[in-house]
């Protein structure tokens, strides 16, 4: 068991790491072609996709997940069967009327919702996708309960590849050559690669069900319906409360912008570049704590219930040093190339401001991530819930508060003093849950030592080579900050930061 949850670990690991950087690829391609302004009005569509997928897939697909995991382990696969039909026909359902709602409900939506009407045409074309999602999200789930996860890894792998592929041949067309017309392009692509990945994933399932169930035996199928309700019905209305305070946030920050004396499209290009541009390089790091949360801490439930407290102090302790340790560097990177990176990837100053004053994010953002798990994990999830619900609040009360008065910075201010209060809040109850964590040396003051120390001697040298060679400025920045992570981990493996006796098990 141990190494199929291993091995389904890494590879939806590796599987994130390559379409986070295909994604990261594709964004600065959208940037460039959609311009701040409907960058800006493209990503306010995903509140309310958010919020719909939260209704129609989120706490369904878990809730398959689990109850495949039970009924697999007691060999019935008829019940398996059973529950997916039903599992498919429920969130189906939920998103063809969702979808239908929001087809035509599209403009009031976008202009009392959204606040934005241009980004009416967007939803009517991202309202088409949710059937199609609805029933990838539960063979999704299906494949995660049954451990085998290169079924959901290439669906993510071939939705991603195929939206890429499809906005970036269309934004070539004359018919999308302006921004309005390329912002919908994007919108159609999102639907083409789901469709594509649901194709892919309905042909394979549909081959390994009739495998299965040619050595089927019947059984009782009574009240599955009713257990898949009373465990997605919690999971969905938790996840509805933080889309919907995520998607407040969102469609606030562009209406505190104008208050702030900006005008609409001024408030939309810094939205614009705040999210699509700024966060995304904030939270791409966050794929390897990610992992290292999966990875390290598959041993909290049964260590708990074993009541094997050394064990899980260790498990606890390494996944908190090594998201720290990964948020320092980060932080680092994002602090001192900051304006390097805005400037070389995006061409846009005000993006690599953004990045630089967002950088103390990373560690914050990343141990949430970490605690997140363990919290979960130690059977809490209202604690995180909690957690969550409270930083979001308090961005909100900053957001309504400080940016009429403040403008931009007040955002950024509300991001960071959120995360800061959303993460003390992670530490305080693991801590009272599972006792102390490492000592503050091997995870905090060593390795901010070496991170904020060494920057400034690449940062010399990067401003030295750009100015005497002929390099390109992103080559040269990806080239000094890889030989930077190098010199970083090699000092953490020399002050023993970084052990072998971490990895065993």
């Amino acid at each position: 068991m141990k190494n199929a949850i291993l091995k389904g670990t890494i590879l939806l690991t590796i599987t994130g790491l390559i379409t986070r950087i295909l994604g990261f690829y594709y964004r600065i391609c959208l940037a460039d072609a959609l311009g701040a302004e409907y960058l800006g009005i493209y990503q306010l569509v995903f509140p309310v996709y958010g919020i719909c997928y939260t209704l129609y897939a989120s706490g369904i697909q878990t809730a398959v997940s689990k109850l495949v995991a039970e009924e697999n382990s007691r060999g019935n696969v008829t019940l398996t069967s059973c529950l997916m039909r039903r599992s498919m026909l429920l969130s189906f359902g939920i998103s063809l009327f969702l979808s239908v709602l929001v087809y035509f409900g599209a403009e009031p939506c976008a202009r009392y919702f959204l606040m934005e009407v241009r980004a009416a045409d967007s939803l009517r074309i991202l309202s088409l996708v949710f059937p199609f999602c609805a029933i990838t999200a539960c063979i999704n789930g299906y494949y995660i309960g049954c451990k085998k996860t290169a079924v959901p890894a290439f669906t993510q792998l071939l939705e991603q590849v195929i939206r890429i592929g499809f906005v970036l041949y269309l934004v070539t067309l004359p018919s999308f050559s302006n921004e309005e017309s390329r912002c919908l392009a994007a919108v159609i692509g999102l639907v083409l690669g789901e469709v594509a990945s649901n194709l892919f994933n309905c042909i394979a399932y549909r081959m390994h069900r009739n495998k299965l169930l040619r050595h089927a035996v019947p059984c009782d199928t009574t009240g599955i319906m009713k257990r898949l309700l009373l465990l997605s019905m919690p999971l969905s209305l938790n996840r509805l409360v933080i889309n919907i305070l995520h998607s407040v946030e969102a469609v606030f920050i562009p209406g505190m912008l104008r208050l702030s004396g900006l005008t609409n499209s001024d408030a939309l290009s810094l939205y614009g570049i705040l999210n699509g541009m700024a966060i995304p390089f904030i939270l791409f790091p966050s794929a390897i704590p990610n992992a290292l949360s999966v990875l390290l801490l598959p041993a909290v439930s049964e260590n708990l219930d074993e009541q094997n407290r050394p064990r899980l102090q260790q498990c606890v302790g390494n996944a908190v040093k090594y998201s720290v340790v990964i948020g320092l560097f980060s932080t680092a990177v994002f602090f001192f190339f900051g304006r390097d990176i805005g400037e070389a990837i995006y061409h846009n100053n005000l993006a690599g401001e953004y990045i630089r004053v967002l950088s103390p994010l990373c560690p914050l953002l990343y141990l949430s991530t970490t605690l997140c798990s363990v919290i979960n994990g130690i059977g809490k999830p209202h604690l995180s819930f909690f957690t969550t619900v409270s930083g979001l609040l308090v961005r909100l009360a900053i957001l309504v508060c400080f940016v009429p008065k403040t403008g931009i910075y007040g955002v950024l201010i509300g991001l960071l003093v959120s995360q800061l209060i959303s993460t003390l809040l992670e530490v305080f109850f693991v801590l009272k849950h599972c006792g102390a964590f490492p000592p503050v040396s091997q995870w905090l003051v060593t390795p901010a030592l070496f991170a904020f120390a060494t920057a400034p001697v690449f940062v010399l040298v990067y401003r030295f080579l750009q100015k005497e060679t002929q390099f390109s400025s992103l080559l040269l920045l990806l080239g000094i900050c890889g030989i930077y992570c190098v010199s970083y981990i090699a000092l953490l493996f020399y002050g023993k930061i970084i052990r072998k006796e971490d990895w065993k098990e």
